[in-house]
């Protein structure tokens, strides 16, 4: 019989949470991470991306793979056996290049990726900027655009 140490905290729903997301990330299920997201308020699902995030920083492949779930790349198991995913390879990218997922870019769903900290962008070797540009269609938008997008997109996950 295996006791709970008196005075030791236990995780809470969002750690359980997290862990869950993390290991589905792992193992890379989009349906068992759906099964999460699509069944929390926008305040947790933010709380457990966090959570995703941190346990991911030093796993580049498992991140970029989720950037590419985030941004409705890989849906379902089989998206995972295609050979190309230019969302996740671009993370993957842009990660290894100093750029980080959440707050020096986006992924949005429709396969897009939101340069949010083009200061850091514009700063990173011309190879890795050709390479985007190349890749990609880059369309500039001001701060305010981001801003409303980031807020749509917010409402999309409430729904």
């Amino acid at each position: 019989m295996s006791g709970k140490g008196f005075g030791q905290s236990q995780p809470t729903k969002i750690d359980k949470l997290i862990e869950s997301a993390v290991r589905y990330c792992h193992q890379r299920s989009p349906e068992a991470l759906d099964s999460i997201f699509d069944n929390l308020p926008v305040n947790l699902n933010q709380q457990v991306v966090t959570g995703i995030l941190a346990a991911l920083q030093k796993d580049i492949d498992t991140l970029s793979w989720f950037c590419g779930y985030m941004a409705s790349e890989i849906n379902r198991s089989e998206d995972n056996q295609k050979p190309h995913h230019p969302i996740a390879e671009l993370s993957k990218t842009l990660i290894t290049s100093g750029m980080e997922p959440f707050t020096d870019f986006m992924p949005y769903p429709g396969c897009r990726i939101v340069i949010l900290n083009s200061e850091k962008f514009e700063s990173l070797p011309p190879r890795v900027q050709a390479a985007v540009k190349e890749a990609f269609d880059v369309v500039e938008t001001s701060g305010e655009e981001a801003q409303r997008r980031n807020e749509a997109l917010l409402r999309e996950l409430e729904v």
